[in-house]
């Protein structure tokens, strides 16, 4: 997971999810993972839960709805794995997803804007080798603050390095609803239809939408598409796999590549794909983990959007059927040629021959 580099220099590493890394951190950009702290001598590695006031207690994430001048006080366990004692700061931030689709917070240095803004967390946390701290994570939701998702996170830092400093991250995603009139507007841009040949000339090959998803709502969506194709000429129609939901938060926007398998070269295809969207309750992001799409039904209370249908013309050539049936006439054409070549050279050593003979003869009588 790639984190946005601060300007000063500051480079942050951050994975929001409850479990625990040992990797050296990076002076530069670089995937998420453990964290090894310049200043010690051991490995730092530690993990981030969310937890009651005695500690851990199952979730994998927070899911909370406050309405607007609400407080409420919720707690993260801060585990230190390493065998020295590790003091962590503490920060919260809003949430976003990645290019990947996997839940991430913006740096710490940048001031947060949105749910980030309403959660308040010590300044830092110590923990001795191979204990557990709890820490209060306080949540206070401005009055006015518009109803639907304000997703943020909670997470436990260590830096490292002189000055260029890297700053490695390990968090907890907070998914905070303030309940309310909320909107749900989905809505999609298709980038492109390409097709690929199968492997060899008797196998098909596949065709590649590209498209992406636009939540234009105030709530979180879980997205899901059918992508078909439909041959113009009367061939064989074929369509994709069900793939899993796509999540998409609020304003955000997800870039899709979908493979339609089992597609032969004859020509034009039409290419269709009816994009749908949920809109998932606390329970089933819960359920789902940072990230990723739960396993409970609809909200109640919050009507689906209406289905995009994006729609193209995608040209299935059979340009190496072609370019082979094209070698084998080529080829035909020239052993063709050099059979008459060498017929017609026979035929001129025949006549020669003839010709020597007639000659012989007349000499003979002469």
């Amino acid at each position: 997971m790639r984190i946005p580099t601060k300007a000063a220099a500051i480079l942050t590493l951050a994975v929001l999810a409850p479990a625990v890394w040992s990797a050296p951190a990076l002076a530069g950009p670089a995937l998420a993972g453990p964290a090894l702290a310049a200043d010690h001598d051991s490995r730092v590695t530690w993990s981030v839960v969310p937890a009651d006031a005695a500690g851990p207690d199952g979730r994998r994430v927070v899911d909370l709805e406050l309405a607007p001048g609400e407080r409420a006080t919720e707690h993260v366990a801060v585990t230190n794995h390493s065998a020295d004692e590790v003091t962590f700061a503490l920060s919260a931030n809003d949430g976003y997803l990645t290019e990947r689709g996997s839940f991430d917070m913006r740096p710490s240095a940048v001031e947060p804007v949105d749910g980030g803004a309403w959660i308040t967390v010590p300044d830092e946390v110590v923990v001795g080798p191979g204990e557990t701290e709890v820490v209060p994570v306080e949540v206070a939701v401005p009055e006015g603050a518009l109803p639907g998702d304000h997703p943020a996170g909670v997470a436990a830092s260590v830096r490292s390095g002189g000055e260029m400093q890297v700053e490695s991250r390990v968090g907890v995603r907070m998914n905070l609803r303030v309940p309310g009139e909320v909107v749900a507007a989905l809505d999609a841009e298709l980038l492109g239809v390409s097709f690929t040949h199968g492997p060899s000339l008797f196998e098909p090959g596949s065709l590649v939408m590209r498209y992406a998803v636009v939540n234009g709502g105030s709530v979180a969506l879980d997205t899901t598409a059918r992508v078909g194709a439909h041959s113009r000429f009367g061939g064989p129609d074929a369509s994709a796999p069900q793939g899993e939901a796509l999540e998409v938060l609020p304003g955000g926007r997800r870039e899709v590549s979908v493979e339609v398998p089992g597609v032969w070269p004859l020509g034009p295809f039409g290419v269709e794909a009816v994009i749908s969207a949920v809109v998932v309750d606390g329970a089933g992001r819960l359920a789902g983990g940072a990230g990723g799409a739960g396993e409970a039904g609809e909200a109640d209370d919050v009507p689906a959007p209406a289905d995009v249908t994006l729609t193209d013309t995608a040209w299935a050539l059979p340009l190496l059927h072609v370019l082979v049936l094209l070698a084998l006439v080529l080829a035909g054409w020239a052993a063709r040629r050099a059979l008459r070549a060498r017929r017609a050279r026979l035929d001129r050593l025949i006549e020669r021959a003839r010709a020597e003979g007639r000659a012989e003869v007349l000499a003979g009588r002469g």
